[in-house]
């Protein structure tokens, strides 16, 4: 082959390259080489380029492929010395080069409309209630007496965003949209005059019969009264009122928008008149209408909107595209002009007094800073630029560039497993052009272990333009995520050092959490699932930061990215999540796009879903109460013009059919505002899996896709049960009950008698001893804990030894780490050979004499999700049908070895079932008041046929069931009759159930978050944090919990945890498996991170826990090998009392 190699060298890396090429080629200019040369020579030149290589190399090398065609192939150094096709560029520029992208016709009118009301954002700030609050005003000032009465409580009836309102609408008055505009192109003293005579009855507390500004303001005024008042927050009706909005009506919800929408505090029978009229008093400094230069710059604004002819020849507050760019544009302003350190005030009137915010002086006091008409002005002007940014905000982002793993086929020696990938490719590649139009919407149903993961990647970068793939993936967990992103760098990307390093610029990882960054760096765990919770979670004041801590995103930003974003230059953790091409978070971090109520929690989630495509990764993990938050950021993300995939293998037909029903009433709103596919809301969708061909569909409607949608899942369903191995055989077990045993000790028997059954059948050999490793998962943590005391007081049967792992989110994160360390070298299984070397087991069996040992892992959920164990049996407490597949999923995971006998026992009643509630299978589960089960013994429900052979098919494909718009739907006969239907009352009601998931893209709800407080997303019982603290005067660790509301943060002792040192009743041939020892553990971690001991219980010791009840006697218990739990009546030891 015969090549070319042109060298953009500079310094000493001229010299370097220069020495490497003329020994291998010919010099045919000063910076040119050719000549003949094998591939296996021209991988030799790589490779010695590669290793002198520094930031000055640069080569690249091109093969003439004809005489009038070369082919470039690669660069060697920095790659932005030539272009995508590896040209040298002639000249360059620092200019900001703005592509315009299709909603660019729309920018002019987003930005006069969060200009405007940019303008007006904070005029209600004048008033004399927050004038004081600031310290603007003081006794003397204000005059009088009486100030005691006025200020007797840190906020105002009205918060300032309602007055604010209310003054722009007291200025439209009855005016049409160009008759307000044209007052403020032309505003004098005089226009301040009339709107202060105007402005009385327009205020709420003092006058009756104002009109509703939603109902009543022109198109243009409507939209911006709605940025106003909702640019901190989403109008939300407070819950503590009666006489609550009635769901079955929500469309008509803006018709009885009223002062509590956003002042909740406004109902509060304690304000005296005074304090309401003082709401209302602007004196002595007045409104910013009363500034020349506020009036001056509006003035400009208004002449520019009313040549803006665009934004009079449609009804933009019907935009949701609109509003909620313009929202954004808002925020964001006020954001980085609230976070500034210093200002200068150079837009204010110097007779204008008034003030709108604080700042801290270099001794660290309160100070006045920015003056109240230079805010709304600077708010205004940088909301335009913003808006003006938003459609070249991709263009001037990072992309994945040119990957050579994402172009490249799957190897000969792979075909079998996951040639798959290559069909899924060349499918995505042909549809690249018309998605640019019609959107897509995917579904990646390849089953695990089927390198579903690297599939998506080349999926989303087969469908992206050439090097310009951009994505998100969002998971439940943040073990998946990590595992996801740690899989994505090492598939992506080779293992060298350089590579890595870019690995990490692409692919970036967002978890929260500084002891889980540590933990990771030290490699005491790669699968951290620990759900750390915080109560303060992005403050929605314009100056808090609007990201929490991460474990790890990038750090080098260049120079030309901080230009074009110079509005979050005060807020780098945006521009790193902005920045990197690939995004692997938790779910969270973009929920909040639509979840937000709070406007800073919005503005990171928006950004990114504005800027690139979203994988959506196992979302039928989440509850079903968590579901309609799915729909709702997939929604969103059709709106905002992204490409969205879905990646599980278990999706209920309602989940899909629903994500795709929000995707698609996103994408019309987004294709309305920008002009595309007049008539047409078609779809392109697509269907991946290991077993068919991928299909393609251009969808128009749900019903459509529903058909297509069958269409695949049956045939994946017929392929899965030809392949099934049968791998995870399951056999239903009776419970025995008696008046004289517990619950616990009904359970506690059943279970140790399948321990027993279930060992022999699937033991394995290991140093001469018969070893298995089983799974027992139980719904709950006090019942597992209780289950655990009582087998652990079961003694072991002769010539064997029993070793209990109790596993469950309630332990300190530094031991909940150390176990999880554990379990995956235990249970990693791929390699049996090398397993037996590197597991630890035999160690531990060594030294006992038991021919049998039997390791039995105690566990709740969270051995289910995100966990890549391989286990040779199980024991599972029932809930759900997906909970049970999930846990299946454990068995015989990594070895794929049939089985000749059951390997899962499912037990026949739960935890719930053995105590006689009402309610068996819910929390976890599907069952509910409405929709229950014939029976709460599962021997007398139709389950033999579903557990002889445990797969996905249940889930995949609908099962026959009544109609569920029935008033109340029978009792039904099995787990997955009752979950298909349950799931889809969720998501599109019926008679009963009005408060469905579908509300939010079949009604326009997205301008309040009255939808969000009755769906929410991981909704909870309010929770705590704790952590360990080592007190010197009695030598003992003692629990400390946080201080609400305290900053810096502070923890004080508490009595709410209980630390037992009492030694565990354990019986003859029982052993504890995992052995941990705090002080031991605390001294290793410090040592390895160079950190004081105090400093590692602070960040390593936290746990999150259920808010504990000051009425109840019950207080949460500590011991070391159980974790944190709370006792069940009638279940104590002795040792317990």
């Amino acid at each position: 082959m015969m090549v070319t190699f042109v060298s953009q060298c500079e310094k000493n890396a001229l010299k370097k390259t220069r020495r490497v090429l003329d020994a291998f080629a010919n010099r045919i200019g000063d910076n040119t080489w050719q000549t003949l040369i094998t591939e296996e020579g021209l991988l030799t030149v790589k490779k010695m380029l590669r290793q002198t290589a520094s930031r000055s190399t640069a080569v690249s090398c091109h093969w003439i492929r004809s005489r009038s065609r070369s082919q470039f192939l690669w660069v060697v150094g920095n790659k932005k010395k030539f272009n995508l096709e590896g040209v040298v560029p002639v000249n360059s520029t620092e200019r900001e080069q703005v592509v315009h992208e299709r909603f660019a016709l729309n920018t002019e009118v987003i930005a006069n409309l969060a200009a405007i009301a940019g303008y007006f954002h904070d005029l209600g700030k004048a008033n004399k209630l927050f004038q004081i609050k600031l310290g603007a005003l003081n006794n003397e000032r204000q005059g009088g007496s009486g100030t005691s009465t006025i200020v007797s409580k840190n906020y105002e009836p009205l918060r300032h965003e309602w007055i604010s309102l209310r003054m722009f609408q007291a200025f439209v008055g009855q005016k049409a949209d160009k008759q307000w505009l044209q007052s403020l192109a032309t505003i004098n003293n005089q226009t301040a005059k009339e709107f202060e005579t105007a402005l009385p009855e327009f205020q709420d507390l003092l006058a009756s019969n104002i009109p509703n500004p939603f109902t009543t303001l022109p198109p243009i005024a409507n939209m911006v009264a709605w940025l106003i008042v909702s640019h901190h927050r989403l109008p939300q009706f407070p819950k503590s009122l009666p006489s609550q909005p009635n769901i079955e009506h929500a469309d008509q919800w803006r018709k009885i928008f009223e002062a509590c929408w956003n002042s909740p505090q406004v109902a509060d029978a304690t304000w005296n008149q005074a304090q309401k009229l003082a709401n209302w008093d602007f004196t002595p400094f007045g409104t910013p209408f009363n500034s020349a230069f506020w009036q001056a710059n509006i003035a400009d604004l208004a002449k520019r909107a009313l040549e803006c002819q665009r934004l009079f020849t449609k009804e933009w507050h019907q935009s949701l595209f609109a509003q909620h760019l313009a929202r954004l544009s808002l925020m964001l302003a006020d954001h980085a002009e609230s976070s500034l350190p210093q200002v200068k005030n150079n837009d204010s009137d110097r007779n204008y007094l008034a003030f709108a915010n604080t700042g801290k002086n270099e001794q660290g006091q309160h100070v006045l800073k920015q003056k109240l008409d230079d805010h709304n002005i600077k708010v205004g002007k940088l909301a335009y630029e913003i808006a003006c940014t938003l459609p070249s905000i991709k263009s001037k982002l990072s992309t994945l560039g040119k990957i050579k793993a994402l172009e490249s086929p799957v190897p000969s020696k792979s075909k079998t497993e996951f040639g798959w990938q290559d069909k899924a490719v060349k499918l995505a590649q042909s549809l690249q052009e018309i998605v640019k139009d019609t959107g897509f919407f995917g579904i990646s149903m390849a089953s695990t272990g089927k390198g579903k993961t690297r599939a998506n990647a080349k999926i989303m970068y087969a469908l992206s333009e050439p090097k310009k793939c951009r994505f998100s993936v969002a998971l439940g967990l943040r073990t998946l995520s990590i595992q996801t992103a740690k899989a994505l760098r090492n598939d992506l990307f080779e293992q060298d050092e350089k590579s890595q390093q870019l690995a990490r610029e692409k692919v970036a990882l967002l978890v929260g959490s500084q002891a889980v960054r540590d933990l990771q760096q030290i490699d005491l765990t790669q699968n951290l699932e620990a759900e750390l919770t915080s109560d303060e979670l992005n403050g929605s004041s314009s100056a808090e930061p609007l990201l929490k801590d991460e474990v790890e995103l990038l750090s080098d930003l260049n120079l030309a990215l901080t230009k074009s974003f110079k509005w979050l230059q005060h807020d780098p953790k945006i521009l790193k999540l902005l920045h990197a091409p690939i995004l692997v978070s938790t779910i969270d971090y973009l929920i909040p796009a639509t979840d937000g109520v709070r406007g800073g929690r919005q503005i990171a989630p928006m950004l990114r879903l504005l800027s690139s495509d979203l994988v959506l990764d196992e979302p039928d993990d989440f509850s079903m109460a968590d579901f309609p938050a799915l729909c709702r950021l997939v929604n969103w993300a059709g709106m905002l013009g992204s490409k969205v995939l879905i990646s599980t293998a278990t999706i209920m037909p309602s989940e899909a059919e629903a994500l795709f029903d929000a995707y698609q009433h996103g994408r019309a709103e987004y294709v309305k505002a920008n002009g595309q596919q007049q008539g047409s809301a078609a779809v392109c969708c697509a269907w991946f899996d290991e077993f068919n061909e991928p299909k393609k569909a251009l969808v128009e409607n749900k019903k459509t896709f529903a058909k297509a949608h069958l269409e695949f899942a049956s045939v994946r369903d017929i392929r899965l049960a030809k392949n099934d191995l049968h791998l995870r055989q399951a056999k239903l077990v009776e419970i025995n009950t008696d008046h004289f045993s517990t619950p616990s000790q009904s359970m506690a028997a059943r279970i140790y008698q399948s321990i027993i059954d279930l060992h022999p059948n699937h033991a394995v050999a290991l140093t001469g001893k018969r070893v298995s490793i089983g799974l027992v998962r139980m719904a709950n943590i006090n019942p597992l804990v209780a289950v655990a005391k009582h087998l652990q007081t079961t003694a072991a049967p002769e010539n064997t030894r029993i070793h209990y792992c109790i596993y469950h989110g309630q332990y300190p994160l530094l031991q909940r780490s150390s176990m999880e360390q554990m379990l995956d070298k235990a249970l990693k299984r791929n390699d049996v050979e090398l397993w037996s070397q590197t597991s630890g087991l035999a160690e531990i069996v060594a030294k006992s004499a038991e021919l049998d040992h039997i390791f039995v892992v105690l566990a709740t959920s969270v051995a289910e999700v995100g966990r890549d164990h391989d286990y040779d049996w199980a024991v599972v407490e029932p809930s759900s049908m997906r909970s049970i597949i999930q846990l299946a999923g454990r068995v015989q995971r990594h070895r794929k070895l049939t089985p000749n006998t059951h390997n899962i026992h499912v037990l026949s009643k739960n935890f719930k079932g053995l105590k006689n509630e009402k309610i068996c299978f819910a929390k976890p589960g599907f069952e509910t008041k409405r929709i229950g089960y014939a029976a709460k013994n599962l021997a007398e429900l139709n389950t033999e046929k579903v557990f002889s052979s445990i797969s996905a098919a249940t889930r995949i494909v609908k099962p026959i069931r009544p109609d569920i718009t029935h008033t109340q739907p029978p009792k039904f006969k099995t787990f997955a009759q009752l979950e298909h239907t349950a799931q889809s009352i969720n998501l599109y009601g019926n008679d009963n159930m009005l408060n469905y998931a579908a509300r939010w893209w079949q009604h326009d709800l997205s301008w309040c978050g009255e939808i969000q407080r009755l769906q929410p997303f991981r909704k909870s019982h309010q929770h705590k944090d704790y952590r360990l603290e080592y007190f010197e005067r009695n030598h003992k660790y003692l629990w400390c919990e946080k201080v609400e509301g305290s900053y810096p943060i502070k923890y004080q002792k508490t009595q709410d945890i209980e630390v037992t040192n009492k030694p565990l009743l354990l019986a003859q041939g029982i052993s504890i498996w995992h052995q941990f020892d705090l002080a031991e553990q605390v001294k290793l971690l410090s040592k390895q991170l160079g950190k004081s001991e105090q400093h590692t219980l602070e960040v390593h010791t936290h746990v999150s826990l259920q808010e504990y009840d000051q009425a109840s006697m019950e207080t949460w218990i500590y011991q070391t090998e159980l974790g944190i739990y709370k006792l069940l009546t009638k279940d104590e030891f002795n040792n317990d009392k």
